[in-house]
């Protein structure tokens, strides 16, 4: 059996972990990656990465091979219902989670890396960091990266108590559709909000976010229907993207919300990605703030001589902050996507149109310096 006592461990190969494993190879800090799954896939979704994710991923130099398998749109155009608002200019990649992660995965592995597969986390011994799985095999580590997404089992780890998820009262319903699409499109309505994207030439992602009592299950694998999109959307955008209806699967998820723990770490685990901070998607940032921690803590332990203890602090010092500030807005951009209020409606839509307002609410989000 290998030995792993001088790698730091990262649970799960998601996005924040196969992004935290190259950005340790590549500043040669031994890592080796842990999947419960026994293959790495995807449940066909989208994912949008903003300019402060692609900054993250231009420094593993990953950018133009994903631009040439992904949608490059330059515009984002927003409705109120059917009726066109505005416009902006964007520089943002849009492409499907299997893609990421795949370049994520091939350069890890091409340079070395090692993921092993088939391997659920049971237990951490913090007085030797003995890791046990549940095939019943052991392994000791440096340092442990908990990357193990929304029900994150390091979390439970370390917050034996950590509270039951609260239903946020949004569903969301998505599918991959065949589509020639190239820009992004928002549709906003009355206790919904569509979002539509290319992520080839060929395929658009289409998510609906819907105001809906019922709380649905929290999985990506939910099985939804065209029935319960008719029943909530306008025939307008039904008719547009009337590729639904031709047997593309569509799942459901709905959305919950998890207190804030106040602290991304405890002894020898840090807790990167929505492991650490679960985020509501309304401003499309998980992915992005998952490769966000995954640079800023390689970079830190790079800087720090392999300190975890100051890496700690300091990772927690530079990301709690932010992460709660574009959670709060995230959860108020959702209020605003959906609006039913005429007067309130006619205020969004003036100021979206005739004002720099957009721009101003994504600016701090997209701005992330690689450079700190």
């Amino acid at each position: 059996m290998k030995k792993f006592s001088d790698h730091i461990a990262i649970i799960g190969a998601g996005i924040a972990g196969l992004a935290a494993a190259n950005f340790l190879q590549i500043k040669n800090i031994p890592c080796v990656v842990f999947e419960r799954s026994k293959y790495l896939g995807e449940h066909g979704a989208g994912i949008s990465i903003s300019p402060n994710g692609i900054n993250v991923l231009n420094e593993l130099g990953l950018i133009e091979e994903l631009r040439l398998i992904s949608g490059n749109p330059k515009k984002a155009i927003f409705f109120s219902s059917s009726k066109k608002i505005t416009a902006i200019n964007v520089s943002t990649i849009t492409t499907s989670r299997k893609s990421l992660h795949a370049i994520l995965q091939n350069r890890y592995i091409s340079n070395g890396g090692e993921i092993i597969y088939d391997h659920e986390l049971k237990n951490i011994n913090f007085d030797n960091l003995n890791l046990t799985f549940s095939n019943k095999i052991n392994y000791q580590c440096a340092h442990i990266l908990g990357c193990d997404g929304i029900k994150s089992d390091c979390r439970k780890q370390i917050f034996k108590d950590d509270k039951a998820p609260i239903y946020s009262g949004y569903s969301v319903w998505r599918s991959i559709i065949p589509n020639n699409q190239n820009d992004i499109e928002f549709y906003l309505g009355p206790n919904y909000h569509v979002v539509t994207y290319p992520i080839n030439n060929k395929e658009v992602s289409f998510v609906a976010a819907i105001k809906e009592p019922k709380k649905n299950i929290e999985s990506w694998k939910e099985k939804g229907n065209y029935k319960d999109l008719d029943k909530f959307l306008p025939n307008f955008i039904l008719n547009k993207y009337s590729q639904l209806q031709d047997n593309s699967p569509i799942f459901k998820w709905g959305i919950y919300l998890r207190p804030d723990i106040g602290t991304y770490f405890k002894n020898h685990l840090t807790l990167l990605g929505d492991a650490a901070h679960p985020i509501v998607p309304f401003m499309g940032q998980g992915g992005c703030l998952a490769l966000e921690d995954a640079y800023t803590f390689a970079n830190l332990l790079n800087k720090n001589d392999k300190k975890f203890q100051n890496v700690q602090l300091k990772f927690q010092e530079m990301r709690l902050p932010r992460v709660l500030s574009i959670h709060k807005k995230s959860m108020r951009q959702a209020m605003l996507n959906h609006l039913s209020n005429p007067i309130l409606v006619f205020i969004r839509n003036l100021l979206m149109k005739y004002t720099p307002i957009i721009r101003l609410r994504t600016q701090n989000i997209w701005n992330f310096d690689v450079k700190k």
